[in-house]
């Protein structure tokens, strides 16, 4: 049995947290900061996509008070177009983390969001560290509370429940009351879109730098005495799936939210309980495990593309929805096409940043060889986790009937084999490369690594647009 106040006032119970919470354990700031240095790196490499780039001219054009760092790029803009901007870059090659429980990608709307309200508060490197902390952990509690229907429906829960994430953390970071805090969640609440139909095109990342956007919007509304629905979350008590009313019955197809989620906010931080997958491979996340299979296999084996004869491949049930079944015409459709994926790292050895080119893809190699496997789903073994979760079965027929098999339940990456520090720092330094001079890469690793000690995150933000000390504000 829930309590009267957790199920009828969830909105309350979470801006109470997100006001209330002096500080957070240090191995969620510790935590954060991995988050951090994964997702700064990614938006520097994903800031000369064109997707990225598009975006962050138009907000370029649209001019305003120069607030805020975009990151990557020679220009400021105000804090919530710089969040757009840097949101649309951190997901523009889906090479940023992943959240179980959210089934979605919490950190490229989030950080966005609050790295912007920081840096124009002028708030300190704990102070944003705590804030990404509470809203990766309304994010995630959301998720829970919400399921799987929410997936299931077609919604993208990086740009829905990354708006709420991100308003949680702008929210903090601004120092709003109880009260404004509600308002910001009611402000979010409405804002918070993102259909799954449009993975595979621009847009895909663009819900990420919207959803940022609208985090700082719906707090800095608020802050100015903007008002929403004060229970804009669960909506009021009595009501039936015929008249869902608040978010999480409405996002949810009408369902009944799971609160005791939102009851054990902090009981123990999702950050450091469920945590965070990074990825390895800049695509979509359902096609890891087969990747690790197939490039396992490959090693191990030393087996040669020309010699197959077939491949089979089985992955836990949902685990085909976020993915295209068509053949893909471009690199972004690449990216949620998994015979193309494997196809190419049989192929190449590798996946990487050029495998997702639109040259690559159209590869003659690539598609005979793309002809030859086979999909599908297998019983439900995800625990009702899917898209994120679940498993993969990998079966490779060679000519003359030799077979190799691999099951992959657990990726590399996954909060269960987590990278080491110094490997996520070559993933940054990977991706900062082309975009920073080497120094300023340095620098950046430097103060991530020591972030809740910076007392100025125009040092951070120096460092990650290459500006000398001396042309920042």
């Amino acid at each position: 049995m829930l309590c009267y106040d957790c199920a009828v006032n969830a909105s309350e119970r979470l801006a109470r947290f997100v006001v209330e919470t002096e500080s957070v354990p240090e191995d969620a700031i510790a935590q954060a900061k991995r988050a951090l240095l994964d997702t700064l790196g990614v938006t520097l490499a994903g800031s000369r996509e064109e997707s990225a780039r598009i975006v962050a001219d138009w907000v370029r054009e649209q001019g305003g008070r120069a607030e805020v760092a975009v990151l990557g790029r020679s220009f400021r803009a105000p804090a919530a177009d710089a969040a757009l901007a840097n949101g649309a870059a951190a997901h523009a090659l889906d090479f940023d983390d992943v959240s179980l429980p959210m089934r979605g990608h919490p950190s490229a709307p989030l950080l966005p969001a609050a790295l912007a309200v920081a840096e124009k508060a002028s708030r300190s490197g704990r102070d944003l560290l705590t804030a990404f902390v509470l809203g990766f952990e309304v994010e995630t509690s959301l998720g829970r509370a919400i399921g799987e229907a929410h997936y299931a429906l077609g919604w993208h829960a990086t740009s829905t429940l990354g708006t709420l994430g991100a308003a949680a953390a702008c929210a903090r970071l601004l120092r709003l009351d109880i009260a404004r805090t509600q308002m910001a969640f009611g402000i979010a609440a409405s804002l918070a879109s993102g259909l799954q139909q449009n993975f595979g095109t621009m847009t895909k990342p663009l819900h990420a730098g919207w959803a940022a956007r609208n985090g700082v919007v719906a707090a800095e509304l608020a802050a100015r005495g903007f008002t929403a629905d004060r229970r804009a979350l669960e909506g009021e008590s009595g009501q039936t799936p015929a008249r869902p009313g608040g978010f999480l019955r409405a996002m949810s197809g009408g369902a009944e939210p799971d609160l005791e989620s939102i009851a054990s906010l902090g009981r123990p931080y999702q950050i450091t309980s469920s945590g965070f997958g990074v990825k390895l491979y800049p695509c979509c996340y359902a096609v890891h495990r087969s990747l690790d299979a197939v490039l396992e296999m490959k090693a191990r084996h030393r087996i040669d593309p020309a010699g197959i004869e077939a491949i089979r491949v089985e992955v836990s049930r949902g685990s085909l929805m976020p993915l295209r079944g068509d053949s893909p015409a471009t690199g972004l459709e690449g990216k949620f096409s998994l015979e193309y994926c494997l196809a190419a790292a049989l192929l190449d050895g590798h996946v990487m940043l050029t495998t997702f080119t639109d040259e690559a893809v159209h590869r003659p190699a690539v598609r005979e060889l793309m002809a030859k496997i086979e999909v599908s789903e297998g019983p439900d073994e995800s625990g009702g986790t899917f898209p994120i979760g679940g498993y993969a079965e990998v079966r490779i027929v060679l000519r003359g009937g030799e077979e190799q098999f691999l099951r992959v339940d657990t990726p590399r990456g996954d909060p269960s084999r987590p990278l080491s520090w110094e490997e996520l720092t070559e993933k940054f330094r990977d991706c900062a490369q082309g975009v920073l001079p080497g120094e300023a890469t340095e620098g950046a690793v430097g103060l991530i690594g020591r972030l809740e000690e910076v007392r100025d995150l125009a040092e951070l933000t120096g460092a990650l647009t290459g500006a000398p000390a001396e042309a920042r504000p």
